[in-house]
């Protein structure tokens, strides 16, 4: 079996994290999703960005749910990769999925800071209003985030996000387990496969590792290096 590559934040090696020259990378590369990472503003908008804070990808000393949009719209989170990323701006989940549509399949991480109100409903919503059912999946650290999802929309594909530190499973219906590739092992994978769940591993990118996770025999391996797996893969 041929696993699926997802490009973790976009094509992260070559472009700033989470960014539109990110996922144009990965489109442009090949893979098969880009993961990407969804939260809520103060004024209730869907961002993509991994941080809640943004001292580090955007020199701002600020949270995340203290700024509305247009706060936002002023950051400037691609000069701390490089300098000719400078002035790129956090994408709106809509821009991204504009994006990405016809091009590209999504996997929606949702995170939570503690802040959010209407998370969880709006990325439904946005989800129907764009008919983006078959062509993305949502995950998530936070369990209660997957419940709310499958409340409002049984049909979604969701996945726990299980992380060394926690290597937890949910005790409700799931499609798929997010899993860290320190914790892929035959017998998880074999498990995974008897009851009926695709098993994506994170965050794997160095080639041994890659090799290792194809010959487990796993259905989506997510990196940051999506051309080197996909080489590997064509060999």
């Amino acid at each position: 079996m041929i696993p699926l590559i997802t490009a973790h934040r976009g094509y992260s090696q070559l472009a700033p994290e989470n960014t539109i020259p990110a996922f144009e990378l990965a489109i442009e590369n090949q893979a098969d999703f880009i993961e990407l990472d969804v939260q809520e503003t103060k004024d209730h908008t869907l961002v993509v960005i991994h941080d809640s804070h943004l001292l580090r990808l955007a020199g701002c000393d600020r949270n995340l749910w203290d700024l509305t949009t247009p706060e936002l719209a002023n950051l400037d989170v691609g000069q701390w990769f490089r300098e000719d990323f400078k002035h790129t701006r956090i994408p709106s989940l809509t821009s991204a999925m504009d994006l990405a549509k016809d091009r590209i399949k999504l996997n929606l991480e949702l995170k939570c800071h503690g802040h959010e109100q209407k998370l969880v409903s709006q990325v439904v919503e946005l989800i129907h209003q764009k008919n983006w059912q078959q062509n993305c999946m949502v995950s998530s650290l936070d369990f209660d985030i997957l419940r709310q999802m499958r409340s409002l929309d049984p049909e979604l594909t969701i996945g726990p996000v299980i992380p060394p530190s926690r290597p937890e499973y949910p005790d409700f219906e799931v499609d798929f387990y997010s899993i860290h590739f320190t914790l892929a092992t035959p017998e998880r994978v074999k498990k995974a496969h008897a009851e009926g769940k695709s098993i994506h591993i994170w965050t794997v990118n160095q080639p041994a590792d890659m090799q290792r996770m194809i010959e487990l025999g796993v259905d989506n391996i997510i990196t940051d290096q999506p051309l080197v797996l996909k080489n590997l893969l064509n060999k």
